[in-house]
């Protein structure tokens, strides 16, 4: 079986890459660059292309003529400036994809991996969110990510083999400070090593999210392309909220450490979501998928690694 992955060298693309290794795949692994060296890549295809290039991205799939294609590359942070790459990007990028699937491979399967930031600011009382949830996206990433699932779903309607995934948070070692767990897991092991002083100034402490480990939501993109219903969505999530003040409690008490933790007004998102819950009854019950790393354990992981990684 050969597959195609696009944002291979991204957080969620290189457990992705290990995991169809060890299934026996034979593994195309595609990002604009490669900046370091990582035994992910050891015994993969590595091709350099940007996906808002078509002509590459045509060009490439004759050559590779994928059976599967995962499509992660784009931009994930919510807070860029220059909203007009969110589109060029998530949005005209994932077109030429799809139109290179229709015209070169169309008899490829494809996961579109989209974001649960496309349902908005939910109320409480009307969450776990289903994937029947419309799209209020409150951002210029989330409003580039729900365009481009509505898209997916017409090239699906096309009769093309493609399934929408809706990740909600995911985290595990590796992973950026762009992000919530991992920024405060290292600082708190910046602190626990004497490199930093006790105290973590934070945002909004009380948000709440549904995070995953990255090793199951990888897992879930396999399982859909195996078991998902084309063109259909599917959310991936662990159906649990953690506010950040338990994701930092957790990780303080992991580094043994004592730490003043404070909620800096200035710090917190004007618009930002107070509470995201998933549902994951459709992928379950589609998939047998269910998650198998419990969040404690996936922040110690993710602790150890900046353990090991602050003194690199």
């Amino acid at each position: 079986m050969r597959a195609l992955i696009t944002g291979a060298a991204g957080f969620a693309g290189r457990y992705l890459v290990k995991l169809l290794l060890e299934k026996g795949y034979e593994v195309c692994a595609v990002d604009i660059c490669f900046k370091t060296a990582c035994p992910f890549f050891e015994n993969v295809n590595t091709k350099k292309v940007d996906v808002i290039d078509k002509e590459a991205l045509y060009k490439l799939l004759g050559e590779i003529m994928p059976d599967e294609i995962y499509h992660l590359a784009g931009i994930a942070a919510t807070d860029k400036k220059d909203y007009e790459r969110y589109y060029r990007i998530n949005f005209q990028g994932t077109l030429n994809l799809l139109d290179a699937l229709r015209e070169i491979t169309p008899k490829a399967r494809l996961l579109y991996v989209g974001s649960a930031n496309v349902y908005g600011s939910v109320p409480s009382e009307e969450q776990p969110i289903t994937e029947e949830r419309y799209f209020a996206p409150i951002n210029h990433y989330a409003a580039s990510k729900a365009a481009t699932d509505s898209a997916a779903c017409a090239y699906a309607m096309e009769g093309l083999h493609i399934i929408r995934a809706r990740p909600f948070n995911h985290t595990g070692p590796g992973q950026n400070t762009d992000f919530v767990c991992s920024r405060l897991a290292k600082l708190i092991a910046e602190i626990a090593s004497g490199l930093a002083e006790p105290l973590i100034n934070a945002g909004n402490l009380d948000t709440q999210r549904d995070f995953t480990d990255v090793r199951d939501v990888v897992r879930a993109y396999w399982l859909l392309l195996q078991q998902g219903l084309p063109g259909e969505a599917y959310n991936i999530c662990s159906e649990r909220a953690y506010s950040v003040r338990q994701i930092a409690n957790m990780l303080i008490e992991m580094g043994q450490v004592k730490i003043e933790l404070y909620s800096q007004p200035e710090l917190q998102r004007r618009n930002d979501i107070l509470l995201l819950l998933g549902s994951s009854g459709k992928l379950r019950q589609d998939t047998g998928w269910r998650p198998e790393i419990p969040l404690r354990q996936t922040l110690a992981d993710l602790f150890m690694w900046w353990q090991e990684a602050i003194y690199k």
